[in-house]
């Protein structure tokens, strides 16, 4: 059973709209013993099998289940009233206009009348009847979804339409000096403004056509004004009262599929038999991974091989026995999650570490001949550096101690992008809590969903503990340093919500201007220790600046570790913490005192 889910309202225009293609392609089958038959109707759009079962099951005010039967609930409800009813119950479920020949199949299938019969007396009907009306492109709609409203007074009309003044207002600001007067001005008036709520643009309409002055002329006709308005080519009504760019149905859609994983079943269905596997079953699946360029899953092989999707009782065990049948088939590649592909089809770069990425050993000497860039042990490091190098934040791929898993493991985390990784496409493991990915298999595909229905393809290698494939989501960020964003578990395997938040974090964030200083020291670095790229780091700071602040700002001129940059932090004289403060000064009159001796028992052995 799955988890019951408050809907935003986001979600909530999403899922009827889903449902609205649903329903529309159920009355069209009339019944359905199969949601498969759905699925075929409604693949283009966006549905599949998994997503259609769980929304037939979870709204009764919409689908019913009988006799083993998906039919629209509207049917069931509409027994023993007039055809004329009947017909206004169906539009009111179906939460938008609906053609008028499915409206009049749908109700010479219940009353057992000619369709011609039907229809004529449906038309005849529509003309004047005050709860519904025919647009122009042959849908009948309910007048409740629209202004209607002649000669009433401006507080009558707008309370009657429940639409308030600020409403009719906003569209007024928006529209602007727009003449009503002029040819196509019901579409001019939607390229300008959509989205816009039906009601609210009809009471602006209804104000300029149909003036309160009782000498004026009342030229505003709710009927045909709205037949032409949800008829506009290129737009798509919304269960929220508004008309919106068709474009935006392809948001509900991928909203709508991943909300179908949240939602709760309300209604009622058989239990499946449990599923046996034949060799003929598993060949097929295997047959399917090795054709297709992309992943498989093993939801979907169950879905579209034996119609299982994970609102069936027994998927959890039907998923475990066919998962483990596939992954000791050595023909087909376990690429985390239920993922299946084509062996070694991953990209090559996944198994290498990326050169910047690597630490390079100055060869500047103390005048003692010690080095000048050396690491202390934890022993010898400033006690508030012991933790702070510990630090999500702090640890990097190929620079990171692997943490104990927290007790209660985060369904989301924030994490924040860093200069290298922007520019290569990558993100480390290490911002991570240990055990939030699954260990095995070794390299595994990810999938990154965003709000706008993007998915992006991403490589985890577990060995080099690193994500790849990210460049173009980086890019889209112009933030260079400190980015914030957030990835979310789905109940996908594998499958990750991502989001970027409209924040930077206040101890990685480097700024424009501050970075191309950072990169003019850059050009100079060849000739300079790592210690002379933190001292010039830091007189940018002349009130101190956090560790990891200084971290970052050194990487970008510098790949350097962690444990170097606090051992020449917490061991050469020119750099200190004034009692109480978590930030680090740099003193340049000290620079001639050099290494603290009392520091040398702890440089570690080479």
């Amino acid at each position: 059973m799955a988890k019951t889910y408050d809907l935003k309202p986001e979600e909530t225009l999403a899922r009827d709209f889903a449902d609205r293609l649903i329903l529309e392609k159920l009355t069209e089958l009339f019944e359905v013993v199969k949601p498969s038959e759905l699925a075929d109707q409604l693949n283009p759009e966006g549905l599949g099998l998994a997503a259609i079962r769980s929304l037939l099951a979870s709204n009764p005010d919409k689908f019913a289940y009988a006799e083993r039967r998906w039919v629209p609930a509207s049917r069931l409800a509409g027994a023993g009233r007039s055809i004329h009813e009947a017909a206004r119950l169906m539009i009111d479920r179906f939460g938008g206009p609906v053609p008028l020949d499915l409206v009049v199949a749908e109700l010479s299938r219940i009353f057992s009348r000619p369709q011609e019969e039907v229809e004529f007396s449906l038309r005849r009907f529509l003309t004047h009847d005050r709860t519904m009306f025919l647009t122009l492109d042959d849908h009948v709609a309910v007048s409740t979804t629209v202004f209607a409203a002649t000669d009433e007074s401006i507080d009558r009309a707008f309370e009657v339409n429940q639409v308030t003044m600020p409403e009719v207002e906003k569209v007024q600001a928006a529209l602007g000096d727009f003449d009503w007067f002029q040819t196509d001005a019901i579409l001019l008036a939607l390229e300008k403004i959509a989205p816009v709520k039906v009601k609210a643009l009809g009471a602006a309409a209804w104000l300029a056509l149909s003036p309160q002055d009782p000498r004026s002329a009342l030229l505003y006709d709710w009927r045909s004004f709205n037949a032409e308005l949800l008829s506009v080519p290129g737009f798509v009504y919304a269960s929220d009262g508004t008309l919106h760019p068709e474009a935006d149905a392809k948001k509900w859609i991928s909203t709508a599929v991943k909300l179908a994983d949240k939602v709760t079943p309300q209604i009622e269905v058989e239990d499946a038999a449990p599923l046996e596997f034949k060799v003929t079953d598993i060949e097929e699946a295997v047959s399917r991974i090795l054709k297709s360029e992309q992943t498989i899953t093993a939801t979907s092989l169950l879905e579209s091989l034996f119609e299982v999707t994970p609102t069936v009782k027994t998927f959890p065990d039907d998923l475990e026995n066919v998962m483990n049948t596939l992954k000791s088939d050595s023909r087909v590649w376990w690429v985390g999650g239920d993922r299946f592909r084509r062996p070694e089809t991953a990209p090559d770069y996944i198994d290498i570490l990326p050169e910047p990425f690597e630490f390079v050993q100055t060869p500047f000497l103390q005048e003692d001949g010690d080095p000048v860039d050396v690491e202390l042990t934890d022993d010898g490091l400033s006690s508030s550096l012991r933790k702070l190098v510990i630090h999500p934040l702090a640890m990097d791929v190929n620079d990171e101690d692997i943490l104990p898993p927290p007790k209660n493991m985060p369904e989301t985390v924030r994490l924040v992008l860093k200069p290298v990784h922007r520019e290569l496409g990558t993100f480390p493991l290490s911002q991570f809590p240990t055990g939030w990915f699954d260990v095995q298999p070794g390299v595994q595909e990810l999938i990154w969903s965003n709000s706008d229905g993007r998915d992006l393809q991403v490589w985890m290698n577990t060995k080099t503990r690193l994500l790849f494939g990210l460049f173009d989501w980086w890019l889209d960020q112009s933030v260079e340093s400190g980015a914030v964003f957030s990835l979310t578990k789905t109940s996908r395997p594998n499958v990750f919500e991502f989001t970027w938040l409209e924040q930077t974090d206040p101890v990685v964030y480097i700024s424009s201007q501050r970075m191309e200083e950072l990169r003019e020291i850059v050009s100079r670095a060849d000739e300079m220790s790592t210690f002379d790229v933190l001292r010039e780091v830091m007189t940018h700071w002349p009130k101190g600046a956090d560790f990891l602040t200084i971290l970052w700002e050194v990487n970008v001129v510098r790949r350097t570790s962690r444990r170097l940059l606090a051992s020449l932090l917490s061991s050469y004289v020119c750099f200190y913490q004034r009692s109480g403060s978590p930030v680090w000064h740099y003193d340049h009159k000290k620079v001639e005192l050099g290494f603290d001796k009392t520091k040398k028992k702890f440089i570690k052995k080479p």
